[in-house]
């Protein structure tokens, strides 16, 4: 009796785990994990021009993707140059960089810097943060993050930052702190 019990116990278990295996849910059909880029470019230059044909920004950097649906671009450490009407030319740098269809806005992301033009005396001022967003036809930057702002030995910092790359000015916008150096003869 022993041994009928046995095989009846042992055909339930084959029969149970045959089910529990056939009735386990089934992966989903694996499609493109990622949506392709219509475009890939490596080790580049670019110049962008605005409406008018003049120079909006340049970039170049090692690797530039472009998403076929909302025409946007990625780029793997760019660097950008942003004009300014005095000829002179604001630099900046990060890991990676979104820029929007028709190049209206281009967002700098992780280890950002920024520097700007050389003034009179040759200083260059320096943007560091973890983001930057700069809108080329506005001649505007911005961030809500926290910012380290030096010019020669001056240091300044605080969180949230807009900078009109036109003018020169730059306003911090909260917890600001400052170290201010006199200036050398």
């Amino acid at each position: 009796m022993r041994p009928v019990i046995a095989l009846a116990l042992l055909a339930v278990a084959a029969i149970s785990g045959f089910a529990v295996w056939k009735l386990r849910p089934q992966p989903k059909p694996r499609g493109e994990s990622q949506i392709r880029s219509d475009y890939t470019l490596r080790d580049f230059n670019l110049v962008t021009l605005d409406e008018k044909g003049l120079e909006s920004f340049t970039v170049k950097a090692p690797q530039l993707e472009r998403d076929p649906k909302g025409k946007t671009l990625t780029l793997q450490l760019p660097e950008f140059s942003f004009p300014d009407k005095d000829g002179g030319r604001w630099i900046a740098t990060s890991k990676t960089a979104w820029v929007a269809e028709k190049g209206v806005e281009v967002r700098l992301i992780e280890d950002v810097l920024m520097l700007g033009p050389p003034g009179a005396s040759g200083a260059r001022t320096r943007f560091n943060s973890a983001h930057l967003e700069v809108f080329p036809k506005r001649n505007l930057t911005q961030t809500d993050a926290e910012v380290t702002i030096t010019r020669a030995d001056s240091i300044l910092r605080g969180k949230g930052m807009r900078t009109d790359m036109q003018t020169h000015h730059f306003q911090l916008l909260a917890d600001v702190k400052g170290r201010y150096a006199p200036r050398r003869p």
